[in-house]
């Protein structure tokens, strides 16, 4: 005759088994629904509205740098975390004293930030440069946006090499932010 087993269904290995396959799915399921509820989306850019996805401000500022031939290039020392951004242009313009380096985390807008800088002297060809520094310098992949204010805006993406090029979104194939 052949032994049995006798052990309830609740002692077995398989019933329990089975019941963690689907149980494990629904435990992440509201896991992401919590992630869901408790995050917002920081990939929308939104205007002061709140209606607009890219603003028409953004737009004409883009194409302004497109009609004046706008090109900036962006060295930065990654181990002092000094700024000096180049700009060159199709005509004469009147350079501003100060512009805003923006960098936009792709992902987590709390972790954007904003850099001043400052006229310095022209480079050795006589173009116009500005500097600045990080004060604390990122890693990972960013979004860059160089601006003067409302006039005209240059993109480009910065992935911790030692320049960058940045033009206007028309002109840039990842389209920029």
């Amino acid at each position: 005759m052949t032994e049995q087993d006798v052990k309830p269904w609740y002692r077995q290995f398989w019933p329990w088994f089975l019941i963690c396959l689907p149980g494990s799915a629904v435990v992440a399921s509201l896991y992401t629904l919590t992630l869901a509820v408790r995050t917002t989306d920081s990939l929308i850019v939104t205007s002061d509205d709140g209606m607009d996805i890219v603003t028409q401000r953004n737009l004409n500022s883009e194409r302004l740098a497109t009609k004046l031939g706008l090109e900036a290039r962006i060295n930065i020392d990654t181990d002092s975390g000094a700024i000096v951004a180049t700009l060159t242009a199709e005509s004469p313009l009147d350079w501003p004293k100060t512009i805003d380096l923006l960098l936009s985390h792709p992902a987590f807008a709390e972790r954007d930030r904003t850099i001043a800088l400052t006229a310095s002297i022209p480079d050795d060809a006589g173009n116009p440069t500005w500097s600045g520094h990080f004060v604390n310098m990122p890693d990972g992949r960013w979004y860059l946006v160089l601006v003067d204010g409302d006039s005209w805006r240059l993109n480009g993406t910065w992935s911790g090499a030692s320049t960058v090029r940045l033009v206007p979104a028309s002109a840039n194939s990842d389209g920029g932010r």
